[in-house]
């Protein structure tokens, strides 16, 4: 005869496992209908793209889902309960981004002198016109490039990615402003008090790369692919007066 306590035993085993098998077949089937980064319950989940539908295994409850487009223009937010099986999760970006795109910017009901104030900032040293702080989210070379391209500031279009020679010149390593990147404020050295979120990317191409500039440690380096995104930026110029050459968009290596 078996033992009570053994009996105890084998019955919360059998329970528990009971349990974890039922929990072991939940999952979110998470889609999208626009290229964005995702976060579960705080924790990054990387890139998705709008042909992905990644399945994700989770406990039984609520669950904390956050995306935004890889241009930032559109954030969501939201609670998504599950107690069992399979939950299809659509965040649904496309409609939003396209009404925040199509909306009129609001200098555009301003005087022309005016339109672009406090936007952009022109360096006394070459005339340049830059943007008063980068894009303000991940993007690959190929996204910062069409970033700048379609840009439309200060009455202008015509902007483009700095080469690596324009960024740092704009370097200064007398100045010492605290900024937010992805990673934790830092103090960045750059003319302007141009507000700035991360590493930037030039139109300049280099033996393993772009280059791109890092205002922290005033550094430049090519060794990030096309295709690579975290923590990259576009700050964008606009050389007042001459004939703008767009990089050629390229294959992420």
């Amino acid at each position: 005869m078996m033992n009570p306590w053994n009996l105890s035993v084998l019955l919360l085993g059998l329970c528990l496992s009971a349990h974890a098998r039922a929990q072991a077949g939940i999952t979110f089937e998470v889609k999208t209908d626009m290229d964005c980064y995702w976060k579960l319950d705080g924790r990054p989940m990387g890139l998705l793209h709008d042909d992905d539908d990644p399945v994700v295994p989770v406990s039984p409850g609520e669950h904390l889902i956050q995306a935004r487009t890889t241009d930032g223009v559109v954030r969501i937010r939201a609670t998504v309960k599950v107690d069992k099986g399979r939950k299809i999760v659509r965040l649904q970006l496309q409609k939003r981004h396209d009404q925040q795109v199509r909306a009129p910017h609001p200098q555009t009901a301003r005087e022309p002198a005016e339109a672009g104030a406090g936007l952009t900032w022109t360096d006394p040293a070459t005339g340049l016109m830059w943007t008063k702080g980068d894009n303000g989210s991940d993007v690959s070379w190929n996204q910062a490039v069409a970033y700048c391209s379609n840009l439309q500031l200060a009455g202008s279009s015509g902007w483009r990615l700095p080469t690596i020679d324009e960024l740092q010149g704009i370097d200064d390593p007398t100045v010492s402003a605290q900024t937010g990147f992805d990673f934790g404020a830092s103090d960045v050295h750059v003319k302007g008090k141009l507000k700035l979120t991360g590493w930037s990317w030039s139109s300049s191409q280099g033996s393993q790369g772009p280059w791109n500039f890092n205002f922290q440690n005033e550094r430049a380096t090519d060794g990030f692919p096309l295709g690579f995104s975290y923590n990259m930026r576009a700050l964008c110029v606009h050389p007042s007066g001459e004939s703008v050459a767009k990089p050629e968009l390229d294959r992420p290596s």
